[in-house]
């Protein structure tokens, strides 16, 4: 028995060593990935460590295998080195009995990887559908970031707010550039205000981003027919949000 948790711990430690550095270089690459993502206004910042959370257990599924083979062939391979296992063949220890006591870590390892495939890894996968689920019925203007020319989810439209007041919603230094279809043809319009706020009817439900003091230009660029509106109130209509 003593044998069997000296080789054990051996066994395990080098596992948990392997998985550890093959889990860093898989989350790392993921979180970078979901970081261009939040950047680019699809995502909330703050989401990101979530995405990585309940992937973990996904990625442990595919990684504690491999982590066991290694770890048995580098604990194994030291003892073999320091001669530790000539000792243990000399005092009668056989392949079988050695191959008995691998299968003890072999084991744990399986009875893990079973309780990620079954249990974890389909809950982690049912969050992750809910957030992108939510994140999908949040409005374009939801997950704003100030100081930042952000690309809404469309693609069609780029949006800039040079300040942002979490607490009331009201935008300072709002810049909107998009391309729409005026009189039959496509053309670029940018719209410039001093501040902005949204705004839901309460009777119809329809959300508007209101715009205060500004000025929108509509036309192509290198094109002389294009039209300047002032205003002191103007209201855009924000995407129906899907159930």
């Amino acid at each position: 028995m003593i044998i069997f948790r000296y080789l054990a711990k051996e066994v395990l430690i080098s596992m948990a060593a392997v998985t550890l550095v093959l889990l860093l270089i898989i989350m790392s690459g993921r979180f970078i990935s979901y970081l261009s993502i939040a950047a680019a206004g699809e995502i909330p910042m703050e989401a990101v460590f979530y995405y990585l959370l309940f992937r973990m257990p996904g990625f442990l599924e595919l990684i504690l295998p491999l982590g066991l083979f290694l770890g048995i062939l580098l604990a194994y391979g030291r003892l073999y080195l320091e001669s530790e296992m000539v000792v243990l063949q000399a005092t009668g220890m056989s392949q079988r009995r050695l191959t008995v006591y691998t299968l003890g870590p072999a084991l744990f390892t399986a009875l893990l990887v079973s309780l990620m495939s079954l249990y974890l890894s389909p809950v982690g996968a049912n969050q992750t559908e809910i957030m992108l689920q939510k994140q999908r019925n949040i409005g374009e203007f939801d997950v704003i970031t100030e100081g930042r020319f952000q690309t809404m989810p469309r693609g069609n439209r780029v949006t800039y707010i040079e300040n942002l007041d979490s607490l009331s919603g009201t935008m300072r230094g709002v810049f909107i550039s998009e391309k729409v279809k005026l009189d039959s043809r496509e053309q670029a319009v940018m719209v410039v205000a001093e501040k902005g706020r949204s705004y839901t009817n309460p009777e119809t439900g329809i959300r508007y981003l209101v715009l205060d003091n500004g000025y929108r230009y509509e036309g192509n660029p290198g094109e002389a027919d294009y039209r300047q509106i002032r205003f002191e109130e103007y209201g855009i209509r924000l995407p129906d949000q899907q159930p």
